[in-house]
């Protein structure tokens, strides 16, 4: 069955080590929308922060945001919003703040940080399209939140996400975006729901879907897709769930994807004449 939709992750499998999309990636996913493929990006980053990439590669608006928890349609229509309950922001802050663990707060087109921190230098350096403002506690939890990211040592992940789970439990949900980002997000939200809401939107069946990541964040989508792939570079998970594997982020392996993906869909067209 031919692929019409391929929803895309943005850093370690679209940008290079540089944080920038690699050359052949701009090409092929301009070739992709040509050839009548609908081309989304799925991030966890927030809708603010993936708009100036969206733009770039002359996409329709259409993206998959923090992790699934907030999905736009055609044109950037909102689809989809799932946040975190008030009590689940609540502990997750007050487990930051006794572990002295640093932490990003999110809302809908925002950064939210509780004070200056050598992690949030080194953050601001790696997203670039979106600053960061500082908040309150108090603020935070009377605010409609997204979803929040604890960022420390890839050593550390383990033992904040092994407390964080008993503390809440089926409340929340857990994954990892980067070997030191540790992201709490609603039960309901992940990229492979996402991608679900946002093909059924489209009219596109999940057979038609296709979806390529690196991190543990993008193992429901690649699961939940028709086609997964995987970049070489991802972590061991997703490379075993994924369908195909191509070349890293840094060696254009969205392009090599979409070219498996071309080739494809001009096998099936032969079969249907």
């Amino acid at each position: 069955m031919r692929t019409k939709l391929l929803a895309t992750d943005i850093d370690g499998t679209l940008l290079t080590s540089e944080r920038t999309p690699h050359t052949e990636n701009v090409e092929a996913i301009r070739r992709a929308g040509e050839s009548g493929i609908r081309v989304v990006l799925a991030s966890g980053r927030i809708a603010s922060s993936m708009a100036r990439f969206s733009e770039e590669l002359g996409l329709d608006g259409a993206m998959i945001c923090s992790n699934g928890g907030h999905v736009k349609g055609l044109h950037g229509k909102e689809i989809l919003y799932v946040g975190l309950p008030h009590d689940v922001v609540a502990t997750s802050l007050a487990y930051a703040e006794s572990a002295g663990v640093h932490v990003n707060t999110y809302t809908r087109d925002q950064i939210f940080v509780l004070r200056e921190t050598p992690w949030l230098e080194k953050y601001r350096q790696r997203v670039r399209t979106l600053m960061p403002e500082f908040a309150t506690i108090e603020y935070l939890t009377q605010t409609e939140i997204l979803k929040i990211i604890l960022i420390d040592e890839p050593e550390a992940i383990p033992v904040h996400r092994a407390a964080l789970e008993e503390l809440l439990g089926t409340r929340a949900a857990l994954t990892e975006s980067e070997p030191e980002y540790l992201e709490i997000l609603s039960s309901n939200a992940n990229k492979g729901m996402g991608l679900r809401v946002l093909a059924e939107s489209l009219g596109v069946r999940r057979e038609e879907t296709a979806a390529i990541g690196d991190y543990l964040n993008d193992l429901e989508m690649v699961q939940w897709a028709g086609v997964g792939g995987a970049v070489s570079n991802a972590v061991a998970e997703v490379k075993a769930a994924a369908d195909v594997q191509v070349p890293s982020n840094n060696e254009a392996g969205v392009a090599r994807f979409i070219d498996y993906l071309l080739e494809r869909n001009a096998r099936e067209d032969l079969i249907a004449d």
